[in-house]
């Protein structure tokens, strides 16, 4: 019942306060994602350079995001989310004050070292998650470590908005201008606020020892098919998603004008959307199971995203932007219902054996094949593909993501069937007597 759920809710925010607390803070810097490349552009970058840029912040990950998955096998957490909540905040400042002087090749190492720090949190989260939840919690805790991105999204939308409506203070004799690149500086400081947090986040002190040494140890420690087939619908939609999330602001930007203080807006609306379907997926998945919450709501968003992007062709028509908004508004969420159940959906199909493993991996896919993605992007650019044309690219691979997700579903419903006769002889038997 939706009390019942309520109640767990509650209980998994105070057993997850401080990873929450922390991870909302730090995901504050996601919303350099919301104005940074506005900024870039402003300071005369073109789009294949911004596109070059983005792609940095995944090659990190797509180098390291694997050999982490393993090497924090029975291993605390905690200092690697410390290290994130240093690491991010101070490359931040880095990048904002390279763009400034536009000295490339600091901008390309902060780009870099800013995706390490990311890495280290996505690649952590669902390991501890999984370490400290089980069958009947894990639902409500990956709904509430998915809304941490939304509700930080919320805040930060109303600060760059609220900053750009203010633009220019006085204080002491002093102008303080609240553009692209004052508005950066500050969401910066209250990301710096996630160590006093991350600090504060309380980890099971019993680990699993045992470590995995040599390739041949690690090759029989895991069920590789398994693990292959599980993170292949994930593969298709992260870089499709790499095409389309970090240069949607540009596509409003481009053809429809809309500033930086304006997609904020947008943004925040988008993530309030994403804030409440995240929490309501446990319930959704439990009455409806994944068939709704992931296929059904992830079809409805390659929907909402083919019809933004075709509004490029109708730009000329007043009603094209709004048309375009209200898309872009709905894909976001439904696209993110599916992720904690697909996350759930992924480490019950692998099992026990391989879920620390799929957990880190998950996460760290998702950024490396952003950089893939960003590298598109740039060649398409480049070829003077439009935006639509790349988005419909996206919308494709969107598509053959929720084919195999719909495989993976029907094999994972097969495998329960089968435990399931099984136990039933043996339930018959003691009928019987």
């Amino acid at each position: 019942s939706w009390i019942q759920l309520t109640i767990t809710n509650i209980l998994m925010f105070h057993f997850f306060i401080s990873l929450s607390t922390f991870s909302s803070i730090l995901n504050y810097l996601y919303a350099f994602i919301l104005i940074l490349n506005i900024y870039l552009r402003k300071q005369g970058f073109s789009d294949p350079e911004i596109a070059s840029f983005n792609s940095l912040r995944f090659l990190g990950a797509l180098i390291f995001a694997l050999p982490l998955g393993i090497y924090i096998r029975g291993k605390k957490l905690k200092p690697f989310f410390i290290l994130s909540s240093l690491l991010v905040p101070l490359t931040s400042i880095l990048i904002i004050e390279s763009i400034q002087i536009k000295m490339i090749p600091l901008i390309e190492l902060a780009f870099l070292l800013w995706g390490l720090g990311m890495m280290f949190m996505r690649v952590c989260s669902l390991p501890f998650i999984i370490r400290n939840t089980n069958s009947e919690n894990s639902s409500e805790a990956l709904s509430l470590s998915a809304s941490t991105w939304s509700l930080a999204t919320i805040v930060s939308g109303i600060i760059i908005s609220g900053l750009n409506w203010i633009y220019i203070i006085d204080v002491f004799n002093v102008a303080i201008v609240f553009d692209e690149k004052g508005i950066l500086r500050i969401i910066t400081l209250m990301g710096m606020c996630s160590l006093i947090f991350a600090y504060k986040i309380n980890e099971n002190s019993q680990q699993n020892n045992k470590v995995t040494k040599g390739f041949y140890s690690l090759k029989n420690s895991y069920d590789w098919g398994l693990i292959f087939r599980a993170i292949s619908p994930l593969i298709l939609i992260s870089i499709g998603a790499g095409l389309t999330i970090p240069f949607v602001n540009l596509f409003f930007n481009s053809i429809f004008y809309v500033s930086s203080s304006q997609f904020s807006i947008m943004g925040s609306i988008t993530a309030l959307l994403v804030f409440f379907s995240s929490l309501m997926v446990p319930f959704l998945r439990k009455k409806y199971g994944y068939w709704f919450t992931i296929v059904f709501v992830q079809s409805l968003a390659i929907v909402c995203l083919i019809i933004m992007a075709m509004m490029e062709l109708f730009v000329n028509y007043y009603f094209a932007i709004y048309i375009a908004i209200l898309a872009y508004i709905f894909r976001q969420p439904l696209m993110h219902m599916a992720h904690p159940s697909s996350n759930e959906l992924m480490m019950n199909y692998v099992g026990k054996r391989n879920q620390e493993l799929i957990s880190a991996l998950s996460s760290s896919l998702w950024s490396a094949s952003w950089y893939i993605s960003a590298k598109i992007f740039e060649w398409l650019r480049l070829l003077k593909y439009k935006y639509y044309e790349i988005f419909l690219i996206t919308a494709l691979l969107y598509s053959f993501g929720v084919l195999l997700y719909i495989l993976l579903i029907w094999q994972y419903e097969d495998k329960c069937k089968d435990q399931k006769s099984k136990i039933l002889p043996i339930l018959d038997e003691f009928s019987n007597d």
